[in-house]
């Protein structure tokens, strides 16, 4: 298919490290995006969640006072 010794001449190479050093800085970047959106996308459902019980409760409250 390729020639193996002529890759690893050209990845031993400074410019194969460069390209090399950029790859891994692309997939470290597409990696915390996802992890970045993942994140935000369960913790924001869990506030609209949180915010909807606090309303639920406060018109429960409202209807049904507490006597003291």
């Amino acid at each position: 298919m390729f020639n193996q010794d002529a890759l690893l001449e050209y990845l031993s190479s400074p410019e194969g490290v460069n390209t090399i050093i950029v790859g891994i800085i692309l997939v470290g970047a597409i990696n915390a995006i996802f992890i970045t959106y993942s994140v935000r996308s369960t913790y924001g459902a869990a506030k609209i969640e949180r915010e909807k019980l606090k309303i639920q409760q406060a018109k429960i409250d409202k209807l049904s006072p507490k006597k003291e």
